[in-house]
């Protein structure tokens, strides 16, 4: 065996020591930050969400370019081009072959057309017979493409198969409705805010001789989502603040200010959930059916201010869209109300078929995604505004040409991996 001399031993060991001496006065590297807080706050889950879980790595994507549009054009040369059936849609979902279901309010009818924009069939009609409706309110699809078109009104709702075949009806019970809903000091609401895959249906409600804005004056109203069961039980998920109204001593047909805050609700999930969320700021309530508040999720953001340019643009379109306004009018009460100087936090919610939660904040840039849990899963870039359906391979968005009002159905590639 090879053995070094005892003054080479030393060397090295005094060596040692200076090394391990150098280590010891370096500090201990900073734990990373956590991207998620969970604590309990009067027995309700909070969720404070710091950062995405996929941090800084892709997430899911969007394909750039549209993979199919329906409609969209401004000249019809026939009849047979479906394109003028795409107008005031109220809703779309897409059947599991692909086909895309679209609720035209300008037509009050529903429609199934292939991706290509072929029409594939007109489904129910006008009428009070069996598959027919008075006016189509809200268009679902339930397991194994059932398509279920809830009327107006708390009548019924028609289901068919994914042909458009007409395969039976539920009658809903009005007076029942109206008779729980009713107080001395709440009216009943006047149609279905939100189908639910059970059956059940959420509706909201207000107060009875809410006074008007004064002049001036930005009020948000009281306003109650409720559940109704298949067994007509009432489930409520509280009091809420309605959307911005600008007051004025004159009555506006444009009553809102620039860029108002309105609640946003949306439902979907296993097990089912019911999100609503105030708008002003970046927290949503996640709520079980009976009304029990599972968890309040939140997410740290900084406010975005309101540019000049954001606000003169905004005015120009409503004033184009409501040229007969009397625009100084509204112009002297704005200029009397507070100052707006952020936008709301959050603009539109979806819970996607597999039950994750999209929520969208200023600007047209992306989405954030949330688990069942609350958790923040990640953003996904390049998801364009007037999004209606997301399932696990495509999001279909609702476009409008500004200048012809000319609306259009996208198809965008999801890319989950």
């Amino acid at each position: 065996m090879l053995s070094l001399p005892v003054s080479s031993r030393r060397l090295r060991f005094s060596a040692a020591l200076a090394i391990f001496g150098v280590a010891c006065d370096q500090p201990p590297p900073e734990p990373e930050a956590p991207r998620v807080t969970v604590w309990d706050s009067a027995g309700i889950e909070i969720v404070e969400n710091h950062a995405p879980e996929s941090g800084d790595s892709a997430f899911w994507s969007v394909d750039p370019e549209p993979a199919f549009v329906i409609g969209g054009s401004a000249v019809v040369d026939t009849r047979a081009d479906p394109s003028h059936l795409v107008w005031r849609v109220l809703g779309l979902t897409r059947l599991s072959n692909g086909r895309v279901l679209v609720h035209s309010g300008g037509e009050e009818a529903v429609f199934l057309f292939e991706p290509t924009g072929e029409l594939v069939t007109r489904i129910g009609r006008k009428g009070q017979g069996p598959g027919e409706f008075v006016r189509p309110q809200h268009i679902q699809v339930l397991p194994g493409d059932t398509i279920a078109v809830w009327d107006y009104g708390f009548t019924r709702v028609n289901h068919f198969d994914p042909t458009g075949t007409f395969v039976g009806a539920r009658q809903l019970d009005v007076a029942t409705v109206l008779a729980i809903t009713r107080t001395a000091t709440e009216y009943s609401p006047e149609s279905i805010l939100i189908p639910l895959p059970d059956g059940s249906f959420v509706v909201q409600r207000g107060l009875r001789d809410q006074a008007p804005p004064a002049p001036g004056e930005i009020q948000r109203r009281p306003e109650e989502y409720l559940r109704i069961d298949t067994d007509y039980s009432l489930h409520s998920f509280g009091w809420w603040r309605w959307g911005e109204r600008l007051g004025s001593t004159h009555q506006l047909s444009y009553p809102w200010p620039p860029f108002p805050v309105y609640p946003r609700v949306a439902a979907g999930g296993d097990p089912l959930s019911v999100h609503v969320a105030d708008g002003e700021w970046y927290g949503i309530h996640q709520f079980a059916p009976d009304g029990t508040l599972r968890r309040i999720i939140r997410r740290e953001t900084d406010p975005v201010p309101i540019t000049p340019e954001e606000l003169s643009e905004w005015k120009r379109s409503a004033i184009d869209g409501y040229p007969d306004l009397g625009w100084p009018e509204w112009e002297r009460s704005l200029a009397s109300a507070p100052p707006r100087e952020f936008h709301p936090a959050i603009r539109w919610l979806v819970v996607d078929t597999e039950g994750f939660l999209w929520v969208w904040g200023p600007g047209d840039s992306g989405a954030d995604v949330f688990d069942s849990g609350g958790r923040w899963l990640g953003s996904v870039e390049g998801v364009p505004a007037g999004v209606r359906w997301i399932d696990e391979e495509m999001i279909l968005v609702l476009r409008s040409d500004p200048d012809t009002d000319v609306q259009r159905i996208e198809g965008y590639r999801l890319r989950r991996d």
